[in-house]
């Protein structure tokens, strides 16, 4: 009996494999079921708006698209073209998941871009790597054993008999590959429609973020109009309106006379002629600040510190999916990133009004200091365009303290006030970029009692980020011991979040459960604090800020007006109100916090009370929504069309 079942299943796979080499539409068709799982079982596992029916029409016109051309093959040059596309396709979706697990983001034609820099991220890499990720490709054996299969069987012999002449099955082939073609597209066609004539109406025109694009045109989809925005943008002569022209130069002389008004601050020019020491420190979060774990303090020195300075609790990252290069864009030049890569790479040779030209227009020197490779983020042409006087990269540093991905911080800041001493300018505009607290944050370092966190992921972070505070209190120490404390200011930022979203870790470290609030403000709140000379003006201001604000509350300080620069930032300093906007749409204002929903429909999302974390009616924060995608479509065409010289007010000095 099992002889026979064994003989009959034999039978029936040799049946069905026969049939893989002579009817185009059953390969494909199984690549495009195991494709379509796939696709859903991402979506799943993305969480940011699920497999309406939309997606799946959209996912399988984008599958029929991809195996249509495939019919137009002999059956063996048809089996290793499938195994092909289905080999390309999986790596596209599981690249994606891996990129978003880190970037909450898609792969663009700018990110790679930036593809050299993989290299440099293989630790990160491998880290957002689970084994139940072995599913994207579970079905490439059986698809190659199929392949071989088909290769090895001889094509049988067509008699006079046989009704399919070469000419009349090259026609069949033709009409099936039109017919899948067309039907491919009309499912993408369709349903895109119907959703631009709705919630998604001006989504393709005013693009603000990445994940509501997905959620009309799928994965495949998204990349296939990412292509075409690129070609559009670089190729094809995107370029504006006059119409457009005139809003963004309107907005901005609306935001230069905010701007003004800050210039009547009893602290504008209070510091003029000080040094300006910068320090971004890499991925480090407000949370941590004056958070103790198993009785000790997680940043003790950082604590001190901020009792002697201007504190802001209310400081948001404005970072999108260029990271550490983001925050260094909208702290340097008060701008926001854009949507998909890094500005430092996609626009490097634009004209920005970023801090170093600004400072040397009135006699600072000004360098820059990160233990790395200078081409990492494309920093080294970035650089010069913002007009630095030197860069200092790895090849300035003694690898004497190796730690993490390069030179541990202590080293790097006893060095950065060495090449600052060296450098010898008076005033000093200086900006140090860490990099010990980098993901995946194993430098080693187990100083603290994590208790339940042992083992975690937000537990070797917490770690990391004590010995960045080490380091900082030595920074504190080596800026005394080289007579430039007492005549600097020093102002200490966080460039982005640690992309931990283990809300249960964060529970066993608080000792309570996390808000919903908390979710969203926890992964974008960074510390951010100026100590002045002599410790003066040291408290806590509530205002709410944003990392676009930093240079302009910089030139606050020294009485440098922004009126000649085109820049979009307000002082933090000042009484002027401010909204702090996200590269998602989402804002805060200091009472409300908006968080879009991944649809992106601008009616739709949660609005918080910053109060008490209730939630409001969505209305209370649909005028802020509106007002933040305009801000984000100006700041687009200034950024993306090289509009700063066009903004510009008044006689903005050149570069030297």
């Amino acid at each position: 009996m099992l002889t026979q079942l064994q003989t009959q299943a034999r039978k029936g796979l040799r049946i069905s494999l026969n049939g893989l080499r002579y009817f185009p539409f059953w390969a494909a068709a199984l690549m495009i079921v195991a494709m379509l799982y796939k696709l859903a079982y991402l979506d799943r596992h993305l969480n940011v708006g699920g497999m309406n029916h939309w997606k799946w029409e959209v996912n399988l016109g984008a599958m029929l698209l991809a195996a249509s051309w495939t019919a137009l093959l002999g059956p063996r040059a048809r089996m290793l073209a499938l195994v092909i596309v289905d080999l390309l396709l999986s790596t596209v979706i599981f690249s994606d998941l891996v990129y978003f697990r880190y970037f909450k983001d898609f792969i663009s034609v700018p990110v790679l871009m930036q593809a050299g820099q993989v290299s440099s991220l293989q630790d990160s890499i491998s880290s957002l790597i689970i084994y139940k990720d072995a599913i994207y490709f579970a079905d490439l054996p059986i698809a190659i054993l199929m392949a071989v299969w088909v290769f090895r069987k001889r094509s049988p012999k067509r008699g006079y008999k046989q009704p399919g002449t070469r000419k009349f099955r090259l026609s069949i082939r033709v009409a099936t590959a039109i017919l899948a073609f067309v039907i491919g597209y009309q499912l993408i066609a369709i349903p895109v429609a119907e959703q631009k004539k709705g919630w998604a109406a001006g989504l393709f025109e005013g693009n603000w973020w990445n994940i509501p694009i997905y959620n009309v045109t799928g994965l495949f989809g998204f990349h296939g109009y990412d292509a075409y925005r690129y070609a559009k943008e670089n190729w094809l002569g995107g370029g504006l309106s006059d119409k457009e022209l005139q809003e963004t130069k309107d907005w901005m002389s609306s935001r230069k006379e905010l701007q003004k008004q800050a210039e009547s601050d009893p602290l504008f020019g209070a510091y003029k002629g000080k040094n300006v020491l910068v320090v971004q420190a890499e991925a480090f979060q407000a949370f941590l600040i004056n958070q103790k774990i198993g009785g000790e303090e997680i940043t003790p020195n950082l604590n001190k510190l901020i009792g002697q300075s201007v504190y802001f609790p209310n400081f948001y990252h404005q970072t999108a999916n260029g990271r550490t290069s983001d925050a260094d864009f909208a702290t340097s030049c008060s701008l926001h990133p854009v949507t998909s890569g890094s500005v430092f790479i996609r626009f490097a040779g634009h004209d920005f009004d970023c801090l170093p030209q600004m400072l040397k227009n009135e006699g600072y020197g000004a360098t820059v200091h990160h233990a790395y490779d200078g081409s990492f983020w494309n920093r080294n042409n970035m650089y010069h365009n913002m007009n630095y006087d030197k860069f200092y990269n790895i090849k300035d540093f003694k690898i004497d303290e190796p730690l993490g991905w390069s030179l541990g911080d202590k080293s790097f800041f006893r060095q950065t006030v060495e090449q600052i001493q060296e450098a010898g300018k008076s005033p000093f505009y200086a900006m140090a970029i860490t990099l010990s607290s980098h993901h995946p944050y194993a430098i080693g370092k187990h100083e603290l009692n994590i208790g339940d966190l042992n083992g975690s992921l937000l537990g070797t972070y917490v770690q990391a980020a004590h010995y960045v505070d080490e380091a900082v209190g030595d920074l504190v120490n080596e800026l005394k011991q080289a007579n430039l404390w007492d005549n600097t200011i020093l102002m200490f930022y966080g460039d982005h979040d640690n992309s931990i979203s283990n809300w249960d870790d964060y529970a066993k470290l608080f000792g309570r459960p996390v808000t919903e609030l908390e979710k969203s403000t926890i992964l974008k709140k960074v510390p951010f604090f100026i100590h002045l000379p002599n410790d003066e003006h040291a408290g806590i201001n509530e205002k709410a800020v944003g990392q676009m604000d930093t240079a302009p509350t910089i030139l606050h300080l020294l009485g440098i007006s922004t009126e000649n620069y085109g820049i979009m930032g307000i002082s933090a300093l000042s009484s002027t109100p401010n909204t702090v906007v996200f590269r998602n749409g989402g804002f805060t204002d200091g009472n409300l916090f908006f968080v879009p929903s991944n649809e992106g429909i601008l009616g739709k999302g949660t609005c918080y009370s910053m109060k008490d974390g209730s939630v409001q009616d969505v209305a209370a924060c649909q005028p802020g929504a509106k007002a933040a995608r305009t801000e984000l479509q100006v700041s687009d065409r200034i950024v993306e069309h090289d509009l700063v010289p066009d903004v510009r007010e008044g006689t903005a000095a050149t570069k030297s």
